[in-house]
């Protein structure tokens, strides 16, 4: 690096290609070398030859932060970088990629190639400048990587919480996914309009009329489905028209006989008159019985409906 008398300055390639990127916010050197398309080493070298120029700091944090005079001189480029694309990567990096054949996380790519996670890491950065490599998160290129070449979508953290959270068998909406994902219901919304366009979630008619999602088959192949994640619980069932231990014993003692008329109802379960009269035109309307003839007196049987009531309604009393 050289200085002329009005400070227009002379740096490397890879010293210019840094300190552009830290005119943007401040960065680890991770994130450096991602957006400049450089190795760590050669990140972190220019970083270094820019703090001794006074041209960059590193915080207490670690991260890389442009100073005032980063941030208004002018420079040029001693050289130009030499085509990285033409690089053939070295052979730990060729198994990597060779081992890429799906998304997957750094952590995985270490265990199956027997290297640390800081070797993966940095072998990952010299794949990504040589535009081999496509990174789910910039910051942490580890979490998620894929080969340039792989057309698989990259989810987020909130798109792959919110996968992962889906149910297959009923739906759920952004109300339950919220708790679970640990997003904001707005955020939710926005995640479940990103996975339904691509495909990974279906939007489906509720019982209440109101949207509810489910994930999709492609959306269980995604290799950011996480199998052993945390699922939203079913919806609770639709409230039982009737409750009453008073209602169940009529229901169950029509449905015992198979045809009641009131009088034998009111015999039966020692119901007065007037309420058993009330009581049978109540369930009538709840569509629970029905005459079984068009004569006044014709006995009532439970429709399948109150059969189903009737069914439901112990299993409610014991949950």
């Amino acid at each position: 690096m050289t200085r002329d008398v009005e400070d227009h300055l002379i740096l490397s390639r890879e010293e210019a290609d840094c300190l552009i990127v830290l005119r943007n916010p401040g960065y680890g050197a991770s994130r450096v070398a991602v957006e400049a398309k450089l190795d760590l080493h050669k990140t972190e070298t220019a970083l270094r030859k820019l703090a001794e120029a006074g041209l960059a700091e590193q915080t207490e944090s670690k991260m890389w932060l442009v100073t005032d005079r980063g941030r208004t001189c002018g420079f040029d480029t001693s050289s130009s970088r030499p085509e990285r694309r033409g690089r053939p990567p070295g052979p730990s990096a060729q198994r990597l990629l060779d081992l890429l054949n799906r998304p997957m996380r750094g952590v995985a790519l270490a265990r199956s190639l027997g290297l640390t996670r800081e070797r993966v890491r940095q072998l990952l950065l010299k794949l990504h400048a040589q535009d081999l490599v496509v990174f789910g998160d910039a910051d942490r290129p580890s979490w998620m990587v894929k080969r340039s070449d792989d057309e698989t979508r990259l989810l987020s953290r909130a798109e792959e919480r919110v996968l992962s959270a889906l149910p297959e068998a009923y739906g759920t909406d952004a109300a339950r996914l919220r708790a679970v994902a640990g997003l904001s219901e707005a955020e939710v919304k926005v995640v479940l309009a990103n996975l339904t366009d691509a495909g990974l979630s279906d939007a489906v008619d509720g019982r209440r009329g109101d949207l509810v999602f489910r994930i999709t088959a492609a959306g269980l192949a995604h290799p950011q489905y996480a199998q052993s994640g945390r699922r939203t619980p079913p919806p609770p069932p639709p409230r039982l028209p009737v409750q009453s231990e008073r209602i169940r014993m009529v229901l169950k003692t029509i449905a015992d006989a198979g045809a009641l008329r009131i009088k034998d109802v009111k015999h039966q379960t020692h119901i007065p008159q007037n309420s058993i009269n009330a009581l049978m035109q109540y369930l009538k309307r709840k569509q629970l019985v029905a005459k079984t003839g068009l004569e006044f007196d014709a006995p009532y049987s439970l429709t399948e409906h109150g059969r189903a009531v009737l069914a439901e309604m112990p299993v409610r009393q014991a949950a």
